[in-house]
């Protein structure tokens, strides 16, 4: 066992990087140093801006600050332009030399676009297009939409969202469009197994979405997308997944499009002392519990520097997904490349936090349910009839609110704000208006406090 308190240096500022430090402050407490290199002031997940559009909240970003205060790491705000792994030192953009005794690379990728002449959904940053793209459907110019998942996508699931959401969307603002998912999986989101893909399908066929499999999107051309086999699919305007890259770092070895490859237990390879997790590595599913799990899976192996003693976990990914569908939000869960029988379907939690971004560390942590507590696996619920769940969770969900109404009239904002996280966890976002609310609650709270 080492003496001497490591320093542990992690470069990126999403997901996996705050996973990570979250992961290795319950490891080996304060027996490491940690700081954090990152260019961006806010952790934002991104997987929550997709139902912004259709009257969803995303939470707040929450400042990078209050994570290294709540942490005791430091942060400098700079970026990771190349690793000397024999000295141990990390070169940042600004053209300091950070050492390390274990450096994390978590610095995600790029989004670009996969389709030239569509719509590029990379996120929150193009809801204002999809927002318009909403208004011009209903207001009759655009009478048919195409959602395409281009043959280089492995996680699909915010495109199947954007088809769902957008046909509930429109059929509530009675405009007459036509809406199609392009995709070239063989079935609808048929990494989660047979029976969340066929629940998936029937999501689809009910909110009136056409799905068209096995299809290799090729290019837009007038009037139509193209297809590899010679098809082309009427339509006015395509709405497509981005393309990932991940820039050139100097001294780590990298793969087509940037890409790092590392071990199971997300070492680097030929690079001692260096890991890697999340959308940066070789791991073809993107996705923000993805990468929280090879962050614990590199925080293990870190933390066995500090005290051999402790197991490392090696990469064994379980694919959890939460799916917004304009009503219920859907959970699906199943083991990658596992036995399909080890896959489930439900509207109810199938984990607890129910959170979006399902991080072991990290969902507990936003949830604020202390920093000792673990993302639990839960069981499916047997005999569940959707649309009676469906139904169930309406009513839940508008009881929470209406109680939270009424304190919030009687000035009990503790516990309006209390009725909140209720829904926040039954919807796993808030409608737009409740989240305007909670800030003015939280507001007249904290003044109510300052006042005794």
């Amino acid at each position: 066992m080492e003496d001497k308190q490591l320093k542990i240096v992690i470069a990126g500022g999403g997901v996996a990087a705050v996973e990570a430090m979250l992961a290795l402050r319950q490891l080996v407490a304060t027996r490491v140093e940690l700081e954090l290199i990152a260019p961006n002031e806010e952790l934002v997940l991104p997987a929550l801006g997709v139902a912004e559009p259709f009257g969803i909240a995303a939470p707040p970003a929450i400042p990078i600050a209050d994570v290294c205060g709540d942490l005791d790491a430091t942060h400098r705000r700079d970026a990771l332009q190349g690793v000397d792994a024999g000295a141990r030192t990390a070169r940042t953009q600004s053209g300091a030399d950070v050492p390390f005794d274990a450096l994390l690379i978590a610095i995600g990728a790029f989004a670009e676009p996969a389709l030239p002449g569509a719509l590029t959904y990379r996120g929150r940053r193009d809801n204002d297009a999809m927002s318009a793209l909403l208004l011009a459907a209903e207001e009759g110019t655009v009478r048919h939409i195409t959602f395409a998942i281009p043959t280089s996508i492995q996680w699909p699931l915010p495109i199947y969202e954007l088809s769902l959401l957008t046909a509930t969307e429109l059929r509530k603002r009675q405009a007459d469009t036509q809406v199609a998912l392009v995709t070239h999986e063989s079935s609808p989101l048929g990494l989660f197994g047979t029976r969340a893909s066929r629940s998936v399908g029937d999501l689809l066929h009910d909110a009136g979405v056409e799905l068209v499999t096995q299809a290799r999107a090729a290019g837009i051309q007038a009037g139509g997308l193209a297809l590899n086999d010679g098809r082309i699919l009427p339509t006015d305007r395509v709405v497509a997944s981005p393309r990932l890259t991940v820039p050139e770092i100097g001294g780590v070895p990298q793969g087509p499009d940037g890409f790092i490859g590392t071990d199971l237990q997300m070492r680097v390879e030929g690079t001692p002392r260096v890991y890697a997790s999340g959308d940066a590595t070789w791991f073809p599913i993107k996705q923000g519990g993805m990468a929280a799990q090879q962050a614990d899976v590199a925080a293990s192996a870190i933390a066995a520097l500090v005290n051999p003693d402790l197991d490392v976990e090696r990469f064994q990914p379980t694919l959890r997904g939460v799916l917004f569908t304009g009503g219920a939000p859907h959970y699906l869960r199943a083991e990658v490349g596992g036995r399909r029988t080890t896959s489930a379907e439900s509207t109810a939690a199938l984990w607890w936090p129910p959170a979006k971004v399902a991080g072991r560390h990290l969902a507990p942590y936003l949830a604020r349910s202390g920093m000792e507590v673990s993302l639990e696996d839960l069981e499916p619920l047997h005999g569940e009839v959707p649309e009676e769940s469906e139904e169930d969770q309406r009513e839940a969900l508008g009881l929470a609110l209406a109680a939270a109404d009424a304190d919030a009239h009687w000035r009990d904002y503790a516990a309006a704000l209390r009725w909140l996280d209720i829904a926040q966890n039954l919807n796993i976002g808030l409608p737009t208006e409740y989240a305007e609310k909670r800030r003015d609650w939280e507001a007249a709270a904290g003044r109510a406090a300052s006042r005794r």
